[in-house]
């Protein structure tokens, strides 16, 4: 296995400002960090087009205090397999795919109004596509699904719908029927 680039050498633990080189302690800092920066996000959201640099604005606004990469997709790491916390290994898309697939999506967003227009269980569909297709890139190193969730959350606004992400995180059971939706369309 070769060195992880986003890591410092010999651990799988992620290069960040605050040189925090234990892992249950990066895990920490960095759900404080996000946390914060999600709320000041409900306060002063991010504005312009809900486009590709929207998306990493948004990573960035997240992680930047924590990562010196936040905001930029990830390169030269191949594909990433995780283990999640409910037991299972997912593996996401070669990092060298990442910026022409994120390219499609956005230019398939583009054509489709950025959602905009539809009924709301037209809308629940599309955004479940891009949600699905986006999150199947894992285009950032780390922190992915906060972003996605951030993101989604605001086109849905741009779109004039609203949407909780709240109730998914609420019990094992609603985390695990969010993450089986998010990987499978049905």
């Amino acid at each position: 296995m070769s060195q992880d680039p986003y890591c410092y050498p010999g651990t799988n633990i992620l290069l960040n400002r605050l040189g925090i080189d234990e892992d249950g302690e990066l895990k920490a800092a960095e759900a404080r960090i996000a946390s914060i920066a999600l709320f000041a996000l409900q306060d002063e959201p991010l504005r312009g087009p809900m486009d590709e640099a929207r998306l990493k604005a948004t990573h960035r606004a997240i992680f930047e205090q924590l990562y010196s990469w936040a905001g930029t997709y990830r390169e030269n790491v191949g594909t990433m397999t995780k283990r999640r916390a409910l037991g299972y290994e997912v593996t996401y898309a070669d990092s060298a795919f990442v910026s022409s697939e994120m390219e499609r999506i956005f230019a398939e967003l583009a054509a489709e109004d950025y959602l905009s227009g539809l009924s709301p269980e037209r809308f629940a569909e599309r955004l479940t596509y891009f949600y699905s297709e986006i999150d199947a890139t894992h285009p950032f190193r780390e922190g992915n699904s906060r972003t996605l969730r951030q993101f989604t959350a605001d086109l849905a606004l741009a779109a004039g719908y609203e949407l909780d992400w709240e109730p998914a995180g609420a019990t094992d059971d609603t985390r695990k029927r969010a993450i089986h939706c998010s990987r499978f369309r049905l």
